[in-house]
């Protein structure tokens, strides 16, 4: 099974960090966040990889190679422009076309259990599944319903509100790339697409760590947890 990493964004949310590096190598416990996502992969069989890269990407290529070192296959896709979340897989095609295959951000730090995603996604006989994590925001002051008088109904004080987060963790049916153009995103062109056709996209829910790494405050987060479980 092969797994395309995503890492051709500049990172403007973390700079000035990601001035001189590209966001994938930014280190967890002095190790870059894109290897941790590689072994992890690796760690559930999955040894071949495809990695986009834009921004500074020549400093991915000359730090994995060939990613023999690490034990894997990868190969590499240079955007020159942005081709969007989907987009990026056209020029795929080929390479893509004979089982399906996890998409996943070059910032997504997670143990989620793939093996597991993958069963159910084709137990579902899903076109795409998507990785959701449970998520609670806790709101600050107290909630309130009224009806359509002005009366109250209903008051909370200070409740959580419990949801399910989309996270850029995506395993992916072959039939999907007939849909990709340049310039496509996941959930604007593709995901609506393929609902319209009447194709099934599951949820995969699960509970286990992950993180967006996209900002400063998120990055300090992921390295305090690096810390403790790396």
């Amino acid at each position: 099974m092969k797994a395309v990493i995503l890492a051709g964004g500049k990172g403007t949310r973390l700079r000035p960090l990601t001035y001189a590096v590209p966001k994938p190598l930014l280190p967890l416990k002095q190790r870059p966040i894109i290897e941790h996502i590689m072994m992890h992969l690796k760690s559930h069989d999955i040894k071949e990889f495809i990695i986009t890269i834009g921004y500074l990407g020549y400093q991915i290529k000359n730090y994995f190679h060939d990613g023999k070192d690490l034990g894997v296959s990868i190969k590499y896709e240079e955007e020159r422009q942005a081709l969007g979340t989907a987009g990026c897989l056209y020029a795929l095609k080929d390479q893509l076309k004979k089982e399906p295959f996890i998409v996943m951000g070059g910032d997504n730090f997670t143990n989620m259990d793939i093996t597991k995603m993958v069963q159910f996604h084709k137990e579902k006989k899903a076109a795409v599944t998507i990785a959701l994590i449970e998520m609670s925001i806790p709101v600050d002051f107290g909630v309130v319903e009224i009806d359509k008088d002005g009366a109250v109904e209903r008051f909370r004080e200070k409740p959580s509100f419990d949801y399910l987060g989309a996270t850029m963790i995506y395993c992916v049916s072959p039939e999907v790339l007939k849909y990709v153009k340049e310039g496509d995103d996941f959930a604007k062109d593709i995901f609506p697409q393929l609902m319209a056709d009447g194709k099934k996209i599951c949820g995969f829910k699960f509970r286990d760590l992950w993180i967006d790494i996209g900002k400063i405050d998120e990055y300090s987060k992921a390295n305090e947890i690096a810390e403790k479980y790396l």
